[in-house]
């Protein structure tokens, strides 16, 4: 008796030690097996790049040569208004058929123009809109919208000067004529009639006016 006592412990213990691991090996085979993807999808999710952020579109630009005319309407009447556009210059003209005209130079470029008068008590600002040029102007303290439709030949701006006597005419895209005579003291009148073939009868003779292409025609 005193000799298999400890065998039967260390049976006991072997017994527990077996039971211990199959225990062990049975929780082993329940385990899930790993998702082989789970790596490379997190991986590919990460080197997805970021869409590119959308970009601005440039704005439309002016053709390099184009004539643009438009009619305001004001408390007081009309104002037709054309502008001439040469590369990246520009230069436009305003009346009113009778005492008011103003001149402006400037800037083409990007789809904006943005002109005035010498003294800068004139000014305009437009952007082309599809075919049209919108914008705002100034003459003295009042300003007017305005929007502005291209035209062809006879459509434009003529001027015909002498003696010191200005006279400037608009042609329209529909053939109407507004026109303005400046005398040499600064006084305005309406001018002569201007017939689309440029024709005017001035003082008894009949002249030809000239086109304007540039502002360094005025």
């Amino acid at each position: 008796m005193k000799i298999r006592g400890p065998f039967v412990t260390l049976g006991a213990v072997a017994a527990l030690g077996v039971g211990i691991l199959l225990v062990n090996m049975s929780n082993e085979q329940k385990a899930p097996p790993a998702n082989p993807y789970s790596q490379s999808t997190t991986t590919a999710a990460a080197a997805t790049p970021a869409p590119p952020a959308p970009s601005t579109p440039p704005r439309p630009a002016f053709p390099a040569k184009a004539d643009y005319a438009g009619k305001i309407p004001t408390a007081n009447g009309t104002i037709t208004l054309e502008i001439t556009i040469d590369g990246d210059k520009a230069v436009a003209y305003a009346c009113d058929g009778n005492t008011i005209e103003s001149w402006l130079r400037g800037g083409a470029a990007n789809g904006t123009v943005s002109l005035a008068n010498k003294d800068k008590t004139s000014r305009l600002e437009g952007r082309l809109e599809g075919n049209a040029v919108v914008g705002t102007l100034w003459i003295g303290e009042k300003k007017w919208d305005f929007k502005a439709d291209p035209t062809q030949p006879p459509g434009g701006l003529y001027i015909y000067e002498n003696a010191g006597v200005r006279n400037s005419w608009i042609i329209d895209a529909n053939g109407g004529v507004t026109g303005v005579q400046r005398r040499p003291d600064g006084s305005t009148a309406p001018a002569p009639g201007l017939s689309i073939d440029r024709t005017a009868v001035i003082d008894g003779q009949t002249i030809v006016a000239t086109r304007v292409e540039s502002a360094s025609d005025v």
